[in-house]
Protein backbone atom coordinates (compact mmCIF):
# COMPACT_ATOMS: atom_id res chain seq x y z
CA UNK A 1 0.00 0.00 0.00
CA UNK A 2 1.67 3.49 -0.93
CA UNK A 3 2.11 6.31 1.41
CA UNK A 4 -0.54 8.30 -0.51
CA UNK A 5 -3.25 5.55 0.24
CA UNK A 6 -2.13 5.33 3.91
CA UNK A 7 -2.72 9.17 4.11
CA UNK A 8 -6.03 9.05 2.53
CA UNK A 9 -6.99 5.83 5.22
CA UNK A 10 -5.68 7.87 8.13
CA UNK A 11 -7.52 11.18 7.00
CA UNK A 12 -10.76 9.27 6.80
CA UNK A 13 -10.65 7.48 9.62
CA UNK A 14 -9.93 10.82 12.04
CA UNK A 15 -13.18 11.90 10.14
CA UNK A 16 -15.38 9.27 11.37
CA UNK A 17 -13.92 10.04 15.00
CA UNK A 18 -15.06 13.72 14.81
CA UNK A 19 -18.35 12.85 13.60
CA UNK A 20 -19.18 10.26 16.17
CA UNK A 21 -17.62 12.86 18.90
CA UNK A 22 -20.25 15.42 17.19
CA UNK A 23 -23.41 12.77 16.79
CA UNK A 24 -22.78 11.16 20.17
CA UNK A 25 -22.08 14.37 22.23
CA UNK A 26 -18.73 12.57 23.56
CA UNK A 27 -17.36 15.44 25.08
CA UNK A 28 -20.06 16.31 26.73
CA UNK A 29 -19.36 12.73 28.46
CA UNK A 30 -15.62 13.81 29.23
CA UNK A 31 -16.81 16.69 30.65
CA UNK A 32 -19.40 14.96 33.02
CA UNK A 33 -16.33 11.62 33.89
CA UNK A 34 -14.50 15.18 34.87
CA UNK A 35 -16.62 16.36 37.26
CA UNK A 36 -17.78 13.23 38.91
CA UNK A 37 -13.93 12.49 39.46
CA UNK A 38 -13.00 16.29 40.70
CA UNK A 39 -16.44 15.28 43.53
CA UNK A 40 -15.18 12.38 44.46
CA UNK A 41 -11.91 13.75 44.90
CA UNK A 42 -13.44 16.42 47.42
CA UNK A 43 -15.61 14.20 48.59
CA UNK A 44 -11.94 11.87 49.64
CA UNK A 45 -10.56 15.01 51.05
CA UNK A 46 -12.94 15.56 53.27
CA UNK A 47 -13.49 12.40 54.64
CA UNK A 48 -9.46 11.68 55.37
CA UNK A 49 -7.84 14.92 54.49
CA UNK A 50 -4.82 13.48 55.59
CA UNK A 51 -4.24 11.30 52.89
CA UNK A 52 -2.78 14.28 50.54
CA UNK A 53 -0.43 15.74 53.16
CA UNK A 54 0.49 11.94 53.99
CA UNK A 55 1.53 11.08 50.11
CA UNK A 56 3.14 14.34 49.88
CA UNK A 57 5.53 12.95 52.64
CA UNK A 58 5.68 9.32 51.42
CA UNK A 59 6.93 11.24 47.88
CA UNK A 60 9.46 13.23 49.57
CA UNK A 61 10.64 10.41 51.48
CA UNK A 62 11.20 8.64 48.73
CA UNK A 63 12.99 11.73 46.91
CA UNK A 64 15.39 12.05 49.99
CA UNK A 65 16.15 8.23 49.45
CA UNK A 66 17.09 8.76 46.41
CA UNK A 67 19.22 11.91 46.65
CA UNK A 68 21.03 10.09 49.91
CA UNK A 69 21.19 6.61 47.35
CA UNK A 70 22.94 8.94 44.38
CA UNK A 71 25.49 10.23 46.98
CA UNK A 72 26.56 7.62 48.29
CA UNK A 73 27.42 6.20 44.72
CA UNK A 74 29.35 9.29 43.88
CA UNK A 75 31.21 9.65 47.11
CA UNK A 76 32.65 6.31 46.18
CA UNK A 77 33.28 7.54 42.91
CA UNK A 78 35.15 10.64 44.15
CA UNK A 79 36.83 8.76 46.51
CA UNK A 80 38.44 6.58 44.11
CA UNK A 81 38.93 9.40 41.07
CA UNK A 82 41.09 11.39 44.01
CA UNK A 83 42.77 7.84 45.16
CA UNK A 84 44.14 7.46 41.52
CA UNK A 85 44.65 11.30 41.04
CA UNK A 86 47.29 10.87 44.41
CA UNK A 87 49.33 8.37 42.89
CA UNK A 88 49.62 9.80 39.16
CA UNK A 89 50.42 13.17 40.40
CA UNK A 90 52.89 11.97 42.96
CA UNK A 91 51.45 14.40 45.64
CA UNK A 92 51.19 14.06 49.48
CA UNK A 93 47.64 15.19 49.33
CA UNK A 94 44.32 16.13 47.94
CA UNK A 95 41.63 17.37 49.37
CA UNK A 96 37.99 18.91 47.82
CA UNK A 97 36.68 21.98 49.65
CA UNK A 98 33.38 22.03 48.22
CA UNK A 99 31.42 25.56 48.50
CA UNK A 100 27.88 26.41 50.24
CA UNK A 101 25.68 28.84 51.92
CA UNK A 102 26.02 29.19 55.84
CA UNK A 103 24.16 31.00 58.34
CA UNK A 104 22.23 34.46 57.15
CA UNK A 105 23.68 38.08 57.88
CA UNK A 106 21.24 40.49 59.40
CA UNK A 107 21.21 41.98 55.92
CA UNK A 108 19.27 38.99 54.85
CA UNK A 109 22.43 37.50 52.54
CA UNK A 110 24.05 34.02 53.36
CA UNK A 111 27.22 33.73 54.13
CA UNK A 112 29.38 32.41 51.48
CA UNK A 113 31.49 29.15 52.79
CA UNK A 114 33.89 26.41 51.74
CA UNK A 115 34.36 22.98 53.46
CA UNK A 116 36.98 20.05 53.04
CA UNK A 117 34.42 16.82 52.21
CA UNK A 118 36.55 14.39 50.70
CA UNK A 119 40.79 14.01 51.73
CA UNK A 120 43.12 11.51 50.32
CA UNK A 121 46.77 11.47 51.41
CA UNK A 122 49.78 9.67 51.76
CA UNK A 123 50.61 6.88 54.44
CA UNK A 124 52.91 9.23 56.68
CA UNK A 125 50.40 12.27 56.53
CA UNK A 126 47.95 13.21 58.79
CA UNK A 127 44.72 14.08 57.89
CA UNK A 128 43.50 18.14 58.24
CA UNK A 129 40.37 17.83 56.85
CA UNK A 130 38.41 19.21 60.16
CA UNK A 131 40.96 22.32 60.09
CA UNK A 132 38.82 23.21 56.98
CA UNK A 133 35.05 23.08 58.03
CA UNK A 134 32.52 25.69 57.12
CA UNK A 135 35.51 28.05 56.38
CA UNK A 136 33.92 31.78 55.35
CA UNK A 137 35.38 32.54 52.31
CA UNK A 138 35.24 36.63 53.58
CA UNK A 139 38.30 35.38 55.86
CA UNK A 140 40.34 33.43 53.41
CA UNK A 141 41.65 36.04 50.67
CA UNK A 142 43.64 33.06 48.42
CA UNK A 143 39.68 32.28 48.04
CA UNK A 144 39.07 35.74 45.88
CA UNK A 145 42.46 35.23 44.06
CA UNK A 146 41.58 31.65 42.82
CA UNK A 147 38.24 32.87 41.80
CA UNK A 148 39.41 35.43 39.71
CA UNK A 149 43.13 33.29 37.93
CA UNK A 150 41.00 29.85 38.24
CA UNK A 151 44.40 28.16 39.40
CA UNK A 152 47.74 28.80 41.08
CA UNK A 153 50.86 27.05 42.08
CA UNK A 154 53.80 28.05 43.83
CA UNK A 155 55.41 27.36 47.32
CA UNK A 156 53.46 28.17 50.20
CA UNK A 157 55.92 30.69 51.27
CA UNK A 158 54.43 32.89 48.54
CA UNK A 159 50.84 32.47 50.11
CA UNK A 160 52.22 34.72 53.46
CA UNK A 161 52.46 37.48 50.67
CA UNK A 162 48.11 37.61 50.24
CA UNK A 163 47.31 34.95 53.22
CA UNK A 164 49.36 34.29 55.95
CA UNK A 165 46.42 32.46 57.70
CA UNK A 166 46.49 30.05 55.32
CA UNK A 167 50.26 30.05 54.93
CA UNK A 168 51.00 29.52 58.49
CA UNK A 169 47.68 26.13 58.15
CA UNK A 170 49.67 24.77 55.14
CA UNK A 171 53.23 25.39 56.69
CA UNK A 172 52.83 23.83 60.04
CA UNK A 173 50.96 20.66 58.12
CA UNK A 174 54.45 20.44 56.30
CA UNK A 175 53.55 21.37 53.22
CA UNK A 176 55.70 22.93 51.21
CA UNK A 177 54.68 23.29 47.45
CA UNK A 178 50.55 24.04 47.21
CA UNK A 179 48.48 24.06 44.11
CA UNK A 180 44.80 24.40 43.49
CA UNK A 181 42.23 24.91 40.82
CA UNK A 182 38.74 26.00 40.99
CA UNK A 183 36.02 23.47 39.96
CA UNK A 184 33.11 25.36 37.90
CA UNK A 185 29.75 23.73 37.56
CA UNK A 186 27.04 24.91 34.77
CA UNK A 187 26.12 27.90 36.46
CA UNK A 188 28.30 28.23 39.55
CA UNK A 189 31.88 27.74 40.76
CA UNK A 190 30.88 24.53 42.75
CA UNK A 191 34.22 23.58 44.75
CA UNK A 192 38.14 24.21 45.34
CA UNK A 193 41.21 21.51 45.05
CA UNK A 194 43.86 21.58 46.83
CA UNK A 195 47.06 20.00 46.13
CA UNK A 196 49.73 19.85 48.12
CA UNK A 197 53.50 18.70 48.48
CA UNK A 198 55.53 17.56 51.79
CA UNK A 199 59.16 17.26 50.39
CA UNK A 200 60.39 18.78 46.84
CA UNK A 201 63.33 17.40 44.94
CA UNK A 202 64.72 20.00 42.72
CA UNK A 203 62.56 22.65 41.25
CA UNK A 204 58.67 21.58 40.54
CA UNK A 205 56.95 21.89 36.79
CA UNK A 206 53.34 24.02 37.92
CA UNK A 207 52.42 23.66 34.46
CA UNK A 208 52.36 19.84 34.66
CA UNK A 209 50.35 19.95 37.67
CA UNK A 210 48.34 22.41 36.16
CA UNK A 211 47.09 20.37 33.19
CA UNK A 212 46.48 17.23 35.65
CA UNK A 213 44.34 19.05 37.79
CA UNK A 214 42.49 20.22 34.71
CA UNK A 215 41.58 16.92 34.11
CA UNK A 216 41.04 16.12 37.57
CA UNK A 217 38.63 18.70 38.28
CA UNK A 218 36.51 18.07 34.94
CA UNK A 219 35.65 14.60 36.09
CA UNK A 220 34.78 15.98 39.72
CA UNK A 221 32.60 18.72 38.70
CA UNK A 222 30.45 16.41 36.39
CA UNK A 223 30.07 14.28 39.44
CA UNK A 224 29.25 17.74 41.89
CA UNK A 225 26.51 18.84 39.08
CA UNK A 226 24.39 15.50 39.59
CA UNK A 227 24.94 15.99 43.08
CA UNK A 228 23.98 19.42 43.44
CA UNK A 229 20.76 18.68 40.92
CA UNK A 230 19.30 16.43 43.34
CA UNK A 231 19.75 18.06 46.88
Amino acid sequence: MSNIENTERGIGWFERVLNLVEKYKIRHFFKAAFVILLIAGVVGFLKNPTWIFEQYEMWKEKQHQETIDLRLQNTHKIQHLMEKSLYKIECDRIMLLELHNGNTGIGGLPFAKCTATYEVMDDDILPIAQQYQEQNLSLIPFANKLFKEGYWCGNVKELEEFDRGLYHKMASNSTEHFAACVIEGVDKPLAFLFVSFKDMDGEHNCEVVREQIRHISLELALLLEINKNYK
